[in-house]
């Protein structure tokens, strides 16, 4: 799952068996809030709102501790008797307020109302969360409400929650406390979520993972909108990991939903059917465009058999879910897209044709918008090494292209490149002579393309970036390394060279012969192809910089940002030794510290290597 699973799932594992506090304050809003829409606890309005700001009355209150209980499924809030004199059997509560009166969890007033309008108190909600957990009258030594809140607090139950005694509980507060909730212990000492069914890890904490998964429904293909499948009211909607709407979910979308979310992906891939594993007959997983994906489902499962209308040789697209499976496949012919990439070899191919006989042909491996490489056969011999192309497909085959280069340029602020605005889901790639690589918007913020930067550029119909294809801005196609030996032999007769070098802290050295690099002492670019190290280049250096931060350094009002993989490297006794970013930040002031950047910044440049010495 790529991106979900970029918002919602990227990250998170929840911490169960950890206090309370710890497990709170260590977790983001957007986590707790999509773990009790998860659960269904809380879920948002008709627009998928969780109004957070807002109140909540009793009526509701009640409704969020059935759902947070063992009587999740088995109440609603229909009611065939009025509970109280203020709640009529049509009220939509009504059968919510009647179980959690029933098992003692909140109470009604003397007078035989329930008051279901009320706001509720701290106090009081967290009296229904304690009775949850199993304590109960005799578990408080003192009076109401200050026995309570002393357990309440005591549990950890008010992490993060602002509301005090006598006050209204927000709809954010009540939400950490039910995030509170599953991740305490009962009073029989039982993580409270395990008691719901939801899943620990081997860490006794929360698979928040697992819990998506065991209330997900899916896949389901897109045919006649969204709505055909589920109703969206109340839900909230992400597309290819960003939040989206209903009217953006597209046909051949794959979708998966919950009570509370709808996840759509628009990833698919198109190429020759090559073989099926176990067997055709029976198959759980095929390989398209030089590539194998699992089946997901018997539906897909069955057009690619013997039995269905699909056979190795023939032109398929295959519609991937969240886990990168195969959840449907189809015939190219009903699938109309195209494949655009860079090309970073040219081979030869052996493949199976629909009636069964093999056949060997020229192939391309394409670099494809999403970072996958794919191999599909191109009998062009115009078609090489380095080509901007399109694969397009039909009955007969391939049809590969060289795209047009297209003209951009400008600062690239957020989402915009100059006056261009780019797609939530924009996919770049930065590319070389020999190789590319997918990367993100973010990694550009700040920088400035020119116009020679950019070999290719795609809009969508509202004008907005789709694909981008960049010409070797980053610096990130390349090796970052420490030479720590160069010799080079140069006479009448022969070139020759030995370079030793270290890369992510391990020792590799290089001989060449009948040519030599260049290469002198420290760090530097490392160009590497085919496994062999073939140029070097210097890399610049700032000495002693004013600050070290998480994103990067500065001195005298400048400022360089680390790259990702950026590696630090302690210098002691004529010896490099590797060292946390996290412990140069932490001891600063310890260290002689010179950093070794490819380019500026605006020029998409990073910090690759930093090398520390211990002051004297």
């Amino acid at each position: 799952m790529k991106k979900l699973i970029s918002l919602l799932l990227a990250a998170v594992m929840l911490t169960g068996s950890l206090p309370a506090a710890l497990a709170a304050s260590d977790t983001s809003d957007s986590v707790i809030e999509q773990v009790v829409r998860a659960a269904e606890i809380m879920v948002g309005d008709s627009s998928g709102s969780m109004n957070l700001g807002s109140t909540v009355t009793r009526a509701e209150y009640a409704k969020m501790l059935v759902c947070a209980s063992a009587y999740k499924d088995q109440v609603s809030g229909a009611s065939n008797s009025s509970p109280f004199k203020d709640v009529p059997y049509t009220h939509w509560a009504a059968g919510y307020i009647k179980t959690a009166v029933q098992q003692g969890w909140i109470s009604g007033y003397l007078d035989g109302s329930y008051k279901p309008n009320r706001t509720v108190t701290l106090e009081e909600a967290a009296t229904g969360v304690l009775k949850l957990l199993g304590y109960t009258t005799s578990d408080f030594s003192g009076s109401y409400p200050n026995a309570q809140l002393a357990l309440y607090k005591s549990l950890n139950l008010n992490t993060r929650i602002t509301a005090s005694q006598g006050s209204s509980m927000t709809r954010r507060n009540m939400m950490y406390l039910f995030y509170n909730l599953l991740n305490t212990k009962t009073k029989d000492g039982q993580v409270y979520a395990q008691t719901l069914g939801y899943t620990l890890n081997s860490s006794d904490e929360i698979d928040y993972l697992s819990m998506i998964s065991d209330t997900m429904e899916g896949p389901f293909v897109v045919q006649n909108g969204l709505s055909s499948i589920v109703s969206t009211a109340g839900k909230t909607v992400y597309r290819n990991g960003y939040a989206s709407t209903a009217d953006a979910v597209q046909k051949y979308d794959v979708v998966y939903y919950t009570g509370s979310t709808v996840w759509a992906y628009s990833n698919a891939v198109t190429g020759t059917y090559q073989s099926a594993s176990p067997s055709a007959a029976s198959p759980t997983s095929v390989t398209v465009a030089g590539n194998t994906y699992e089946i997901e489902t018997s539906d897909a499962a069955f057009a690619l058999s013997t039995l269905g209308g699909l056979h190795t040789g023939d032109i398929v697209t295959l519609l991937l879910g969240r886990d990168g499976k195969a959840a449907a496949a189809l015939s190219a012919e009903d699938y109309s897209s195209a494949v655009a990439g860079v090309v970073t070899s040219v081979g030869t191919g052996t493949f199976t044709n629909s009636v069964g006989n093999s056949y060997t042909t020229r192939t391309i491996t394409l670099t494809a918008m999403d970072g996958q490489s794919y191999t599909y056969p191109c009998s062009k011999t115009s078609i090489d090494e380095g080509n901007i192309v399109s694969v397009g497909f039909g009955s007969s085959g391939t049809d590969v292209s060289i795209l047009k280069s297209t003209n951009i340029s400008g600062k690239v602020s957020g989402r915009t490149i100059g006056k261009k605005t780019m797609a939530n889901d924009v996919r770049i790639l930065d590319v070389n002579d020999t190789s590319a690589k997918r990367i993100y918007y973010s990694r550009l913020n700040g920088a400035e393309l020119e116009s020679s930067d950019v070999r290719y550029c795609a809009v969508n119909a509202n004008g907005e970036i789709t694909d981008l294809i960049l010409r070797d801005f980053t610096g990130d196609l390349y090796e970052y390394g420490i030479i720590t030996s160069a010799k080079e032999t140069s006479d009448d007769m022969s070139l020759s060279g030995t370079y030793t070098y270290l890369l992510n802290g391990e020792k590799r050295t290089l001989s060449t012969m009948n040519m030599t690099l260049g290469a002198s002492y420290g760090p530097a670019r490392l160009t590497i192809e085919d496994g062999q190290l073939s140029a070097v280049r210097a890399l610049y250096k700032i000495k002693n910089p004013d600050s070290v931060t998480l994103l990067g350094v500065t001195k005298d009002s400048d400022s360089w940002l680390f790259a990702d993989d950026c590696a630090v490297y302690l210098y002691r006794n004529s010896t490099y030794s590797l060292l946390s970013l996290t412990e140069l930040r932490n001891n600063f002031d310890k260290y002689n510290i010179t950093c070794y950047y490819d380019k500026d910044t605006k020029d998409g440049g990073r910090i690759r290597i930093v090398t520390v010495q211990e002051k004297a």
